[in-house]
């Protein structure tokens, strides 16, 4: 098996920016010299992610994660290095004619997964799907249906729609012609065993919409009936090793451009009302597959925005996912989240068609309700205004979602509509308003590690007297040693440096010290290796040579500290004589526990001869200079 060059590996890196790459995936914002974000590896409200498109590298300084724009593939797509580098190569458009096998070994590398290859029969079957639908008689009533709800070829293409046939075997004969492995068909999903053995198609005489995950691999279909004959409306592919509903929304991949563009989201119910909103111009819809949003879907969409527009159906059923979505996405992961309501509880797909475009996008850019307000709609729902009881308790709803929020003008925006509404007094809204919202911290208010101590805070509750909670201070980041930040900054002058390596080399060698930190120690070895087969300082090639995260991470992260270029031996050997003045405060630290120890069991000869080594360590340190 060929490998790729590292010629032309340096040359793909080179072509591709890494920030255009990385925000495929996160949503990034400039800042300084670098662009930050949520970081995409876990889970985090503020953005502690960073990409530099100087170094051409991303840190993440939560979790630690680093790399280049190979490594964030490997580590965001689950790709090989050759995988990696071939997707690269594609964006740069340069062309590389090295397939992936077994026999490669390159770093990193796997040989091809059987989840490529369901993707890859899931693509052969879309595209006779589609011939079926655009091409044959059999297709012609389920295409005159689609044409008759208003959809163009143009749409039937851009989206690959299609048709499975009432025949039991259609796709698996085709596929069997192919030489497909029929059994990996049925664990994709795509074909099904009866209890007999044979192998059928699974999906018969519907309408099929082709299912891509994030990254834009088709993975699963959802077949819709278009005839009324008996079965479930939409039939979706079973969970399999490639699908899983709880991590897809559909047309996501294709999305992910315009959300970034208009910086919001568009979340509908179903496939038509997404493809409507294209045709629409709203390229930004997505739509989860006929279940509600879950974690893995809102981790998505925070990857690029931080903005949701919720279009649900406009009857009852819709209302209330609605509610349940913008709680999710604005209450327990605090997005910014609007609501649009279509007149006449109409679909977003049946709106467009009838109504046109242009009213669609007067209602998205102008009558877009904001998450209080949409709120203060829906608590009226199942409330008889007209009644006493049924209006305190509504005003009594309303006023403590107008107490969360934080910006005065808005609380004092929806106080005065209530006030107007119910003929109330401003000075009354806000005394009730002070009865009702009582704030009080909490332990997940403060954020960072869990803490080692608490504390108390009196919150006044009933009549009996003060109630004490416990809280949490996020505890202090310790300050780096003085041995650790040398560490760091002479693997940063040798990462940088093959002179500096060399210099920094002899000096270590000469003062007959070392790295203490293992992780460091390790990345110093790769550093010798690296050098000594020849290579000029790149820490990006390095990287690709590194098969521990861990060091790769390590890679990254001095890769972002901002050092003094114009260094001297001198403070190289500053920095070194720091490292043996902390190898030899380790030294007396345990020499003074095995002090302690010897004295507590009376053992006065090792007490006395330790005494003396820790005087004459402590002389050595003194004679150390800083």
């Amino acid at each position: 098996m060929q490998r790729i060059p590292e010629e032309k590996i340096d040359e793909i890196r080179s072509q591709v920016d890494i920030v255009d790459v990385v925000g495929n995936y996160v949503q990034l914002k400039k800042q300084g010299r670098n662009y930050t974000g949520l970081c995409p590896f876990h889970g985090e409200k503020t953005p502690s992610f960073s990409v530099s498109p100087e170094k051409q590298i991303f840190h993440c300084f939560g979790c630690g994660k680093g790399g280049n724009v190979f490594s964030f593939l490997m580590q965001i797509d689950g790709l090989s290095f050759v995988e990696s580098v071939k997707k690269v190569a594609d964006l740069a458009h340069i062309p590389l004619d090295v397939a992936i096998s077994q026999g490669d070994s390159s770093p990193g590398n796997k040989p091809d997964s059987q989840e490529s290859k369901m993707i890859e029969i899931h693509q052969l079957a879309s595209k006779l799907y589609h011939y079926l639908l655009m091409e044959t008689e059999e297709g012609q009533d389920a295409l005159q249906y689609l044409l008759d709800r208003g959809m163009s070829e143009q749409e039937l293409d851009h989206f690959e729609i299609g048709f499975a046939p009432a025949h039991a075997s259609t796709v698996t004969t085709f596929l069997k012609k192919r030489e497909v492995d029929l059994a990996l068909a049925v664990e994709s999903g795509l074909l099904t065993e009866r209890d007999d053995g044979e192998i059928v198609d699974r999906f018969r005489n519907r309408i099929m919409f082709p299912i891509k995950n994030d990254r834009g691999q088709l993975v699963g279909f959802s077949g819709r009936l278009f005839n009324q004959e008996d079965g479930p409306k939409y039939l979706n592919s079973p969970e399999t090793p490639i699908f899983n509903k709880r991590n897809i929304l559909y047309h996501f991949s294709d999305a992910r451009q315009e959300i970034r563009k208009k910086e919001e989201i568009l979340l509908l119910e179903g496939y038509m009302d997404v493809i409507s909103s294209v045709s629409a111009t709203f390229s930004n819809g997505v739509a989860s597959m006929g279940t509600s949003l879950t974690e893995e879907h809102v981790q998505m969409i925070r990857r690029v925005t931080n903005r949701a527009i919720i279009c649900y159906d406009g009857d009852r059923a819709g209302i209330e996912a609605s509610f349940k979505a913008g709680t999710m996405l604005a209450e327990q992961h605090r997005l910014e989240v609007f609501v649009l309501q279509l007149p006449n509880g109409k679909d977003p797909d049946d709106f467009i068609r009838s109504e046109g475009a242009e009213k669609f996008a007067e209602i998205y850019t102008h009558q877009r309700l904001t998450w209080t307000a949409f709120k203060l709609q829906f608590f009226k729902r199942n409330r008889n205004l007209q009644n006493e009881t049924d209006k305190i308790a509504y005003l009594g709803e309303a006023l403590a979602e107008i107490g969360k929020l934080d910006q005065a003008v808005e609380r004092e925006l929806y106080l005065k509509q209530l006030g107007s509404e119910f003929d109330l007094s401003m000075e009354a809204l806000k005394q009730q308003l002070q009865q009702t919202v009582v704030v009080k911290p909490k332990p997940h208010d403060y954020g960072g590690p869990p803490p080692e101590s608490y504390g108390e805070y009196p919150s006044y509750e009933g009549d009996g007297g003060p109630v004490y909670e416990q809280f949490s201070f996020a505890q202090p980041s310790s300050v780096p040693s003085a041995g650790l930040t040398s560490e760091k900054r002479l693997l940063k002058y040798m990462l940088e440096d093959r002179d500096a390596f060399i210099q920094i080399r002899n000096l270590l060698e000469e003062h007959q010290t070392d790295f203490y930190h293992d992780n460091y120690k390790a990345l110093y070895t790769h550093l010798i290796g690296f050098y000594a087969s020849g290579n000029d300082a790149n820490p990006l090639a390095l990287m690709d040579q590194l098969k521990d995260d861990m060091a790769r991470n390590l890679v990254s992260e001095l890769e972002m500290m901002t050092v003094n270029t114009d260094v001297s031996i001198e403070e190289y050997q500053d920095y070194v004589q720091s490292l043996t003045k902390s190898s030899i405060e380790r030294d007396i630290k345990e020499k003074e526990q095995a002090l302690l120890t010897a004295t507590q069991q009376g053992d006065m000869p090792a007490a006395l001869e330790l005494a003396r080594t820790i005087t004459t360590m402590r002389a050595t340190m003194k004679n150390t200079p800083n």
